[in-house]
């Protein structure tokens, strides 16, 4: 049986008119008896009327909240809302499922947008003008946490920044060209590097506005290993043309002076000349022989075979090296307590490490470590590290360039090959070192997967 508020409101408006009339009519003739039902029944519409508006009221309330909070029932209570007109209830139910679809919809895209920015590996920072920062992504955070000095405790602020100024410990000027960062421009800064490999970032931004708040958006990529690998490839090219172009010229000369050895013998010329004729051909085979011998050992750093990655043990490999090599110089070899592994060609890997080690006798040094570790940054590394003679400045800048050697009897070749094998692995070969002192090479590994 419906309650005398579950009709519509024109009928209670209606009803209510009527039981007045009614009301005033019975008073004027004196009905008192229909008078008072006549008045009960207006005060009964009067309620009707407060209860419908009471339930539409609380339909608006719940309505309004659902969109605040964004919850979204299936369906409003319906003890609640009874007597509440149908079509306005089912007009507020489309409007919450559609501002619904559309909010999913929404969050799915912000959610795949953000998971995009996070897995990339160019470091972006949102900030607004005056250098609070409002979000970085993890290639952002785990670049500033590379630049973490356990040393000086100020610079744990990097593991959390709050502020452009936090950035002051990454680089000095890094806030300030920040801040002045316009749309379209392009900068670089250079960035010291503390285990990781020398970090050369490129700048460049773009300003926008959300809810009338201006935003900047800088994205920091290095490009070190980008410029490091070209001009390794450049380096390859040019060996390719030089090893075929010298090839070409030396092998006839070389054949021409052998056959010309062997006729020398035919000509009518006085014995000693023949002697110095033949002295002289010898002469241009041998070194002939010699320069192709020089040029093949070339061949081995652009024919370089792709590594074959397999998962090792860091310490199992640095302990191989450190068997195989302890007849040269003292050897000690340290690796984290957590077992380390690498993906790597371990053939490959030993052989940079031992050319490492050659090196570093020939640089009169006694005692040597071999280890292995994760940087700040998460990247694992091998380390080889010695007290020889070090490297003077001016030669440090040119000992991964080809053909570049300071020895008598040296080829150039054994890090340029060290260089080239760690790019094969995606990696780096950094080295600091000081005169009188020692070097340290630090072999980088990606990060893992």
């Amino acid at each position: 049986m419906k309650k005398i508020h579950d009709y519509t409101p024109v009928g209670l408006a209606i009803t209510l008119f009527l039981a007045c009339l009614a009301t005033a009519g019975c008073a004027v003739n004196g009905y008192y008896v229909s008078m008072g039902i006549a008045f009960l029944l207006a005060v009964g519409c009067i309620g009707g009327i407060y209860a419908y508006m009471n339930r539409t009221s609380r339909l608006m309330k719940q309505f309004v909240r659902a969109v605040r909070y964004s919850e979204f029932p299936e369906a409003f209570d319906p003890k609640q809302l009874n007597g509440v007109s149908p079509e306005l209830l089912a007009e507020m139910q489309e409007a919450l499922s559609s501002y619904r679809n559309d909010l999913q919809k929404r969050e799915s895209r912000l959610q795949y947008f953000r998971a995009l920015a996070e897995h990339i590996d160019t470091a972006i920072l949102v900030y607004t003008p005056d250098g609070a920062l409002e979000w970085m992504n993890r290639s952002a955070a785990r670049l500033v946490s590379a630049a973490i000095d356990e040393s000086r405790s100020e610079t744990y602020v990097l593991r959390a920044p709050k502020t452009l100024a936090d950035l002051r410990y990454l680089h000095p000027e890094l806030p300030e060209r920040l801040r002045k960062l316009t749309p379209g421009q392009l900068d670089i800064v250079q960035i010291a590097h503390r285990g990781e490999e020398p970090t050369q970032l490129a700048l460049s931004g773009m300003s926008f506005v959300l809810q009338g708040h201006r935003l900047l958006i800088a994205s920091l990529k290095n490009i070190y290993s980008a410029l490091d690998t070209q001009e390794t490839e450049s380096w390859q090219k040019l060996l390719r043309v030089l090893t075929h172009e010298i090839m070409n010229s030396l092998t006839p000369i070389v054949s021409l002076a052998e056959l010309l050895d062997t006729q020398i013998e035919q000509t009518k010329s006085l014995t000693e000349e023949k002697a110095d004729m033949r002295q002289m051909l010898q002469t241009i085979a041998r070194r002939g022989k010699s320069l192709t011998h020089f040029v093949n050992s070339y061949r081995e750093v652009t024919h370089l075979p792709p590594p074959q990655l397999q998962l090792y043990y860091a310490a199992d490999l640095l302990n191989d090296v450190a068997r195989l090599m302890q007849a040269s110089v003292s050897i000690r070899t340290a690796c984290p307590p957590a077992p380390l592994r690498l993906i790597a060609d371990k053939g490959q890997i030993e052989q940079v490490l031992i050319n490492l080690v050659k090196n570093a006798v020939e640089n009169n040094a006694r005692h040597l470590t071999l280890s292995a570790g994760v940087t700040t940054g998460g990247r694992p590394y091998l380390r080889c590290e010695d007290d020889g003679t070090g490297i003077e400045p001016d030669v440090l800048q040119h000992i991964f360039v080809p053909f570049f050697t300071t020895k008598p009897n040296g080829s150039g070749i054994g890090l340029t090959l060290a260089r080239q094998i760690m790019h094969r692995h995606h990696g780096s070969i950094d080295v600091q070192s000081t005169p009188g002192k020692g070097s340290t090479f630090t072999l980088l590994f990606p990060y893992p997967a």
